[in-house]
């Protein structure tokens, strides 16, 4: 009897080691970055950035491109080498292989401690204590999250269901994510530290390819964890014929930006 390998939900590793599929994943908005920017600019005019749990380095390699330096924070080896591999182009990000909860990181060594898509990884109390440790006065501590428009695009919708049909009780990493941010801000406010939350939202459209989207797909972590590998084979090398608009090529997709940021009192 073969038996199927699976990582277990939540773990990043399996994913990290197809590095390919980590360029085809959609940008952050740079307008949501942009306005985060320009609030920890009140600080300083140059401000040095924690990307805590910074994945393969997706938001701060996007900061770096806009004239940033900082620390890209990692707790799995895997996703570091390959953000590391990924970001040769950006010198200005120092990766270093720790967890939110203790970077190794100097006291009051940043300006901006920015958590994305990874906050709810951390335990909140210690991830909180430590960020606080490493800001600077008047520091800003924000988190951010990227997620598909599950809402109103009708072709992310139509995808959506076919992977239902694959594994109907799929448990999806997005779901806890919409979640939590929504808790945020009440557990943010219980921290003297820290100053009133400022939210910001955002609804940009992008154009991917085939390919690429089926590669951005492909990387969720959430779906391996707990769709048989043969079934999602099948679905990327044959299935994905059938759904209109991808094979149509440059499908728009709907993605939505969200971030709370705070600054240090």
């Amino acid at each position: 009897m073969q038996v199927d390998k699976r990582p277990p939900f939540g773990s990043f590793s399996e994913v990290a080691e197809v590095a390919e599929f980590y360029p085809a994943f959609p940008p952050y908005s740079r307008r949501l970055l942009q306005m985060l920017i320009d609030q920890v600019k009140h600080l300083t005019e140059i401000p040095t950035f924690g990307d805590i749990g910074a994945g393969t380095g997706l938001i701060a390699h996007a900061l770096a491109d806009m004239g940033l330096s900082g620390y890209a924070v990692e707790p799995d080896s895997q996703m570091v080498a390959v953000g590391q591999r990924l970001g040769k182009l950006y010198p200005a990000v120092s990766w270093i292989n720790a967890s939110g909860e203790c970077t190794g990181l100097a006291d009051g060594s940043l300006d901006w401690v920015c958590y994305s898509l990874s906050f709810h990884l951390t335990n909140a109390r210690e991830a909180l204590r430590e960020s606080m440790r490493i800001l600077r006065p008047r520091g800003f501590f924000t988190i951010a999250s990227i997620l598909p428009d599950l809402e109103t695009d009708p072709f992310q919708l139509e995808i959506e269901n076919r992977i239902r049909d694959m594994a109907p009780a799929l448990r999806r990493a997005r779901t806890t994510l919409i979640g939590q941010m929504g808790t945020y801000e009440a557990l943010l406010n219980q921290y003297p530290g820290l100053g009133n939350c400022v939210s910001l939202a955002i609804t940009e459209a992008i154009s991917m390819s085939e390919e690429r989207y089926v590669d951005y797909w492909r990387g969720r972590h959430d779906i391996p964890s707990q769709v048989p590998p043969r079934t999602l084979d099948f679905y990327t090398t044959n299935d994905r014929r059938d759904v209109p608009k991808v094979a149509a090529g440059q499908p728009e997709i709907s993605l939505h930006g969200m971030a709370c940021s705070m600054p240090v009192m």
